[in-house]
């Protein structure tokens, strides 16, 4: 048997670093987290009992650097390496040289990675084991572009391009007919190399409207395998899970069992040891419905904690058990489901924009004790979010005696999170698992799809009433220190003002502050859409339909706002960051930026030109100076998050300056290509 482990090097970040480090303490063994320059603040590394950096910034010279890894694990003395997911996690050489460095890999062996590894090689071994698969063909490197066309064809179109070195949405395309398959093919490519160092890719048969469901499995090096039921990841972004559930709602008992089986055949086909995950699309319904395999990470999934949830079960205490030869320690009658679990993976994007990343400082991170609630988070107060990682912040998951139950309590506790910094898909979540349809268990893979209005969803006039009272409230009334108020002017007769825009607005709020008789009038110009004009009394009289009272804390904490509309009152709670202002009640949570009373107009000398809209790396320069460009056509390509934007042109005109260049690192609104519209180009 392998000795005790004593020690574990995590060589990973983020949440998934944190969720180990929990388990580890509670078996008493010891951890070591590394970290690259950015990341030396980060959660994990606090919460580590011993600490290594590794030197950069790119994942390439960090965290996927195996070298590197199986170094400072030897020099801070641990005895094994958890690879968490992503990154090197199923990278067979790595795991081989683990074993070779005198230490326990904590997961499969390399055998088993190596032969699930290449989703082609993959398919192969499942075809053998009498496994369906989807109508697919293999893209080897050096293939003619001809060549390409014509095997992309021969399995039909709408097709999926996916990597075959990896997973995690990155390097799929769906090509819908030829005119794109060869642009798509190298967008794939670059994608995954970036991803996995890897630019391989093959193309399967997309199948709209089916259902992704995944079977857990289990194995020891005692030749037992098991499964831990089947979990449901349906709703995708840019083929990206996002919500994910146990157990699936859509598949029929007889389908069930069969994808259990067919799980476990293939772990005992390559004698699998440890977690890992058997991924199929199911579609049909009752006696028709089918599946196909699609292949299988050798690895923990992100959304494990569902699993976890309805079987009570420690996955990753069971990984480590099985990686120092224990045997696994239940059998298959002895693991019994229990309710309904479904997971959320908070992102900071905007699904309003095209899932644009968001970066910045999360000044406040914070969520509310339930037990039905699990929250497993990479950040914290302060945590500073970059581009240069997946932009997950953290996972949700709820757990109740149905899935009615569990969607209620996930709706509740994503809305009750306390999230003041950048953008975040929060909103849109919680309008997911409220919505009708997937109260009704109609997921499938096309769901966001078909329900577009999902991704911006809208708050009450009532709600956004209160929260513009409640700005104007804790950002017009000064402290008892300030020397002038917000938006004072000299000029008896001019109201003093304070313009504050909305986070996912395109128009501002004005507030008109009107100083008289000791008290504070407001009247706020709202967007035209919602109509508002309140004013009030900040004692609590009532002057017309609107009434506040506020509460204001310490100097440097939040101001508590009770704001009453048409006799229903809520208590905000208004956070002030410099100009970003965030207003939570408990149900619904709005974020603001206040413009500068005096605007910077040095933006307005850059001429006409595209600008990134997050910062990141330049992957791609598509035009050169002198092109005609029209408008909508690709002129950079940016990589951030892992994931990669296409800066398009706003309008026709001429390419009078390229200012960027591949591997250029940029900030946002940097101007990237200049452009003279067409009649400026031609006077």
């Amino acid at each position: 048997m392998t000795p005790r482990i004593r020690r574990i090097l995590i060589a990973n970040r983020g949440e998934i670093a944190s969720r180990v480090i929990h388990t580890a303490r509670r078996l008493g063994i010891e951890t070591v987290a590394v970290h690259s320059d950015v990341d030396a603040a980060a959660p994990h590394v606090a919460q580590a009992d011993r600490s290594v950096r590794l030197p950069g910034v790119s994942s390439a010279d960090t965290y996927l650097d195996g070298e590197q890894l199986i170094a400072a694990a030897l020099a801070a003395g641990a005895d094994a390496i958890h690879p968490g997911y992503g990154f090197l996690s199923e990278n067979p050489g790595f795991a081989r040289a683990v074993g070779e460095a005198g230490l326990t890999w904590i997961g499969p062996t390399p055998e088993s990675i190596e032969a699930m590894a290449l989703k082609v090689e993959a398919k192969r071994i499942a075809a053998e084991a009498g496994v369906p698969l989807v109508p697919g063909a293999e893209l080897p490197r050096g293939l003619s572009d001809d060549d390409a066309v014509l095997a992309c064809a021969t399995v039909g179109y709408p097709l999926l391009v996916k990597a075959s070195a990896g997973g995690g949405g990155k390097g799929m395309r769906v090509v819908t007919d030829p005119t794109s398959l060869l642009a798509d093919l190298q967008s794939a490519r670059r994608e995954a190399a970036s991803a996995f160092g890897d630019d391989t890719v093959f193309v399967e048969r997309y199948l709209a409207g089916a259902r992704h469901v995944e079977v857990q499995v289990f194995g020891d090096r005692y030749g037992t395998v098991v499964h831990l039921f089947e979990r449901e990841c349906s709703i995708q972004r840019r083929h990206q899970k996002v919500v994910e559930e146990a157990p699936s709602p859509g598949v029929t008992a007889g389908v069930r069992e069969r994808l259990h089986d067919a799980a476990v055949s293939l772990s005992r086909a390559i004698a699998y040891e440890g977690a890992g995950t058997v991924e199929f699309m199911v579609f049909g319904e009752g006696d028709d419905q089918e599946f196909y395999f699609l292949e299988m990470n050798t690895r923990l999934q992100v959304e494990h904690p569902v699993t976890e949830a309805i079987t009570g079960i420690d996955l990753v205490g069971w990984q480590i058990a099985v990686a120092q030869g224990e045997p696994l320690p239940l059998a298959q009658d002895q693991i019994i489901a229990s309710g309904h679990a479904i997971e959320a993976r908070l992102y900071a994007e905007d699904p309003a924009h095209d899932y644009r990343p968001g970066t910045g400082t999360m000044h406040r991170f914070g969520h509310a004790a339930e037990p039905s609630l699990r929250v497993d988070a990479g950040v914290t107060d302060g945590s500073v979010i970059t581009p240069h990682y997946d932009p997950m912040l953290a996972k949700v998951i709820a757990h109740g005696a149905s899935r009615t139950e569990a969607a209620a309590v996930l709706a509740d506790g994503l809305s009750r999170l306390t999230l003041h910094g950048p953008a975040t898909n929060r909103d849109s979540l919680a309008a997911i698992v409220r919505s009708p349809a997937f109260l009704a268990g109609a997921t499938t893979t096309s769901f966001l799809d078909e329900h577009p209005d999902l991704l911006a969803p809208v708050a009450c006039p009532e709600d956004e009433q209160r929260h513009a009272i409640a700005l104007a409230v804790a950002v017009c009334e000064p402290d008892a220190d300030a020397r002038v108020h917000p938006g004072w002017r000299n000029v008896p007769g001019v109201p003093e003002s304070v313009t504050a825009i909305r986070r996912g607005g395109s128009d501002a709020t004005t507030i008109l502050v009107d100083r008289g008789r000791g008290r504070l009038g407001i009247r706020i110009a709202r967007t035209p859409d919602i109509p508002f004009t309140a004013a009030f009394a900040l004692e609590g009289e009532r002057i017309e339909d609107a009434t506040a009272d506020v509460a204001r804390g310490s100097a440097d904490g939040p101001t508590i706002v009770t704001v009453s509309v048409g006799g229903v009152a809520a208590r905000c709670t208004v956070a002030r960051y410099g100009d970003e202002v965030f207003v939570d009640d408990g149900i619904h949570a709005s974020a603001w930026t206040l413009a500068p009373r005096f605007p910077d107009h040095s933006r307005d000398a850059v001429g006409h030109g595209a600008v990134t809209p997050v910062p990141g790396t330049i992957t791609g320069v598509q035009v050169a100076q002198g092109d005609v460009v029209e408008a909508g056509r690709v002129l950079v390509v940016l990589e951030a998050m892992k994931m990669e934007h296409s800066i398009r042109a706003d309008a026709d005109g001429v390419v009078t300056r390229v200012l960027v260049e591949v591997g250029q690192s940029v900030d946002a609104h940097a101007l990237v290509v200049e452009i003279e519209p067409v009649e400026e180009a031609t006077t």
